[in-house]
């Protein structure tokens, strides 16, 4: 088990991000889906890590301000395999480097950005979302098969009254657990789905040590 870094949240999770499952964190922007992925990664730092990122969102001074914020070496940056994604095809290619490195943690941030940008046109819907089936079929047979802790992160749309997960349906048949972040004015709220019983959340704020909890 990987810490989450929030006491609160590792609890709803049953311990924390787990081996052989993909752990995704979806909410709105500004709500701390990257920074929340960057703290996983600083708690798992012994390990080596893959980190695609498709979005252009990666900041090493910011691991290196949350790993000395835990008196980690800074020399422990070099675990992190950053794979910087351009277009779909890359995306889908670095999956490759995954079985090749055996990582003991893959993040995938923003895992539905470029597919809802080269698919853009309302004629491309369904062959949107069957390549993005494809590819998150791929990724969840290297994550089960190997047993490696998966986290992704993912955008909301606006759809009628609420906000829904970017391809939601698409994506759900492949996430075992979701962290679902949600953000009013000042306040940051983080719920574990699926929640079974009365509904469970735990509240945070955003500081330059980290995603801290509030009680």
């Amino acid at each position: 088990m990987i810490s989450t870094g929030l006491t609160g949240l590792d609890s709803l999770l049953g311990g924390g991000i787990a081996g052989g499952i993909i752990t995704d964190i979806f909410g709105p922007g500004g709500s701390g889906k990257t920074q929340l992925a960057m703290q996983i990664c600083t708690n798992a730092i012994h390990e080596k890590i893959i980190y695609h990122d498709t979005s252009g969102s990666f900041r090493p001074e910011r691991i290196l301000q949350l790993m000395h914020a835990r008196q980690l070496a800074p020399t422990l940056l070099d675990n992190i395999t950053v794979a910087r994604a351009r277009n779909i095809s890359e995306q889908i290619n670095h999956l490759k480097n995954i079985s090749q490195v055996n990582p003991g943690l893959v993040v995938i941030d923003n895992i539905t950005d470029l597919f809802s940008f080269e698919y853009s046109k309302e004629s491309k819907s369904l062959e949107k979302h069957v390549k993005f089936m494809e590819y998150m079929h791929s990724l969840s047979l290297l994550c089960i098969q190997r047993k490696i802790p998966v986290v992704i992160t993912n955008v909301v749309r606006r759809s009628g009254e609420q906000d829904v997960e970017n391809l939601d349906k698409s994506i759900s048949i492949f996430t075992h657990k979701k962290i679902k972040l949600t953000k009013e004015g000042n306040k940051f709220s983080a719920q574990v789905l699926p929640a079974f019983g009365a509904k469970k959340e735990m509240s945070y704020k955003i500081e330059p040590e980290g995603i801290v909890e509030v009680t």
